[in-house]
């Protein structure tokens, strides 16, 4: 039966290598399309009548793209790495053009609004106020949004705050406001990467727990994700999938996904940075 079956990637290239050889060790036939134009592949996967999954893409505006082609065939499609709400959800900030999932996609990280509640979630717990600092743009304004839906404790002035959240983007002008509430600790979130704040402690909350033996640029690579995509495919052709249908209900059972599609209980961590911007686990959120 597994000769019979194909699954299409749609991942950069340490992705997909790391996805091709676990398909190809259980004997699965593997078409890699790379990192093109994903509507196109989505749309080859949605035709080929052997395919019983998709694996990516990598970027959630592309897995939104690539849904209009997948969702209406019933073909599951697994996100190893998009972290935007719309992806799944369309009642949260940062949702105004979700994507139309069908319930076919599982993704396999936490998404953007998990990670805000878990650093609210944080500061709360520590009786401690925060200065946001936000970008003027749609992730800025989305995670701005998140955070005030998990009830962060604000302060409006640095003098006034414990800590700053960052929730920009690496090169855009709030990175000039985050530098500015030095030496105030820093929590930021993904985007911020290479950013000059100043010197203070950075951290960075990432949906990614460290895995031993794994290093650590591959891991918030997503390689990692792309073998655990990988792996659930196998499981559930292996117990007996043998449709469409039948792969999206044994993939919701074998990753524990909710309704939505979503992990439940998603690992969430932050990461120290140091002053080149290398990251190190520090702990879980």
């Amino acid at each position: 039966m597994l000769g019979r079956v194909s699954v299409h990637s749609i991942l950069p290239g340490v992705l997909t290598r790391a996805a091709s050889a676990a398909f190809e060790a259980a004997g699965i036939r593997h078409i890699a399309h790379g990192t093109g134009n994903a509507v196109q592949a989505a749309s080859a996967a949605a035709a080929d009548p052997h395919a019983h999954a998709v694996v990516g893409p990598y970027r959630s505006a592309d897995v939104a793209e690539a849904m209009e082609a997948t969702a209406p065939a019933g073909l599951a499609l697994l996100a190893p790495v998009a972290t935007w709400a719309g992806v799944t959800r369309h009642d949260e900030p940062g949702c105004d053009d979700p994507a139309r999932d069908c319930r076919t996609v599982l993704r396999l990280v936490a998404r953007d609004t998990e990670v805000a509640a878990r650093i609210a979630g944080a500061v709360l717990a520590a009786g401690e106020r925060a200065l946001v600092v936000a970008g003027e743009h749609d992730y800025g304004r989305q995670l701005d949004g998140q955070l005030r839906l998990a009830s962060l404790p604000r302060a409006d002035h640095a003098e006034d705050a414990d800590l700053v959240v960052v929730a920009g983007l690496a090169g855009e002008p709030e990175m000039e406001r985050a530098a500015s509430s030095a030496p105030l600790p820093v929590v930021a979130f993904d985007g911020a990467q290479g950013a000059a704040l100043g010197e203070r402690e950075v951290r960075v909350a990432l949906p990614y727990a460290p895995v031993d033996g794994v290093p650590t640029d591959e891991l918030l690579a997503g390689v990692e994700c792309a073998r655990r995509a990988a792996d659930l495919v196998i499981r559930a052709l292996a117990e007996g999938a043998t449709d469409r249908a039948e792969m999206l209900i044994a993939l919701r059972r074998l990753g524990g996904f909710d309704a939505h599609g979503d992990p439940t209980d998603p690992p969430v961590w932050l990461w120290r940075a140091d002053a080149a911007w290398k990251l190190r686990p520090d702990r879980p959120l």
